[in-house]
């Protein structure tokens, strides 16, 4: 059969079925609430973990009839559609592509529909709050905002300030003032932060050895590494994991 006549009679069964995909207005609403870190709105369509009924309704969509492989589906492309629209509204593209990655990843370990739930739960959370926090960040001049996003975008590199000032084709004492005047902070700390803040989500999403953290950030060592992330957070990365790892109970518990 063609696909024009797979999709005709495929229309033709939802319509005798009177089966319809979610309607417009209620998704748009659904995926705005994300973008615009309405937090309080996107805690009320959370779905239960152990409530499974929601993802056999028809109107769901079926993209495949392996229920589990249905989900993993759904997953990637709600988080490709909440990621595409956050980096629109102003999320660091880097950090919401790999905040994507990192959750896709661990959904495609999962081995029950409850670890799927939760996992989507956490995602769409955690894309909101980040989405919260955007109107909180200040605005800085342009070659601030050029600084930060090189930052961002090679924290794994071993940075310097002349290394960004070069970069940036200008001045590196000119640099370093005007980073402390706009931010509060020097470069050097700011590198820091950035590299501990991403290393904080690998310990959360992944399994990496802190040894391999430390070595993917450029830090001198791993003894480095630790000082630096409880300076940061107050924990080691040792005591990070055990805290913040997401659904680290429930993967034990099923896997």
């Amino acid at each position: 059969m063609s696909m024009n006549k797979e999709l005709n009679a495929k229309l033709w069964e939802r319509r005798e079925e009177q089966i319809h995909h979610v309607e417009y207005d209620h998704e748009y609403k659904y995926y705005d609430n994300i973008a615009e870190g309405r937090i309080e709105e996107v805690q009320k369509v959370l779905a239960d973990p152990k409530d499974i009924t929601r993802y056999e309704d028809p109107e769901y969509g079926k993209l495949s009839k392996d229920f589990l492989r249905n989900m993993r589906y759904h997953f990637v492309v709600s988080t490709a559609l909440i990621t595409r629209l956050c980096v629109e509204k102003g999320l660091e593209r880097e950090l919401a592509y790999t905040l994507s990655d990192l959750y896709i990843g661990k959904m495609d370990i999962a081995k029950t529909a409850e670890q799927i739930i939760v996992l989507h739960n956490e995602m769409l959370m955690d894309f909101t709050r980040k989405m919260a926090d955007l109107p909180k960040q200040k605005v800085y001049s342009i070659q601030i905002v050029k600084a930060i996003e090189y930052i961002q975008k090679n924290r794994n590199s071993k940075l310097t300030v002349q290394d960004i000032a070069g970069k940036l084709n200008i001045n590196r004492s000119y640099l370093s003032s005007l980073f402390k005047k706009e931010t509060g902070k020097s470069i050097s700390d700011f590198i820091r932060e950035e590299k501990i803040r991403a290393a904080a989500n690998m310990l959360k999403f992944s399994e990496y050895s802190y040894s391999d953290i430390a070595e993917y950030f450029s830090f001198a060592s791993q003894s480095h590494f630790i000082e630096c992330f409880r300076k940061q957070t107050g924990l080691s990365p040792k005591e990070y994991r055990k805290k913040y790892s997401r659904n680290q109970e429930l993967f034990a518990k099923n896997s």
